[in-house]
């Protein structure tokens, strides 16, 4: 029954997750860590531009590792479903792409989550 109700508020919802995010996901042992990877995250934006549901963010791996930007990511879909998240490495490995989306009513989130410093 579970499986069936979560399945037709999927589909009213247009087949969208919906957009809610679940703060108390993140167990309350992890949330300081959260917090601090995801300030880290924001601060070493190099660029970012935006794109159809959210953002693509070039990202400076001097200031947060690949594997703390994973961490990340896997702490964050936890909370906010609703995102897709995808990470790309460059050839020099300095720098890497962040690309996180949704749907189209995530953007404002997104907007808050990621404004310029």
């Amino acid at each position: 029954m579970t499986i069936l109700m979560t399945l037709l508020g999927f589909l009213a919802w247009g087949g969208e997750v919906p957009v809610a995010c679940n703060l108390k996901a993140i167990s309350e042992a992890d949330r300081p860590r959260h917090a601090d990877l995801g300030k880290r995250l924001r601060e070493s934006v190099v660029s970012k531009r935006s794109v159809r549901g959210g953002y693509e963010m070039e990202l400076d791996g001097s200031r947060i590792g690949i594997a703390e930007t994973a961490e990340w990511i896997a702490m964050e879909r936890l909370c906010c479903p609703f995102l897709r998240f995808q990470l790309a490495t460059g050839i020099a490995g300095a720098r890497w792409t962040l690309q996180v989306v949704g749907p189209r009513s995530a953007k404002p989130i997104l907007d808050a989550a990621f404004r310029a410093q």
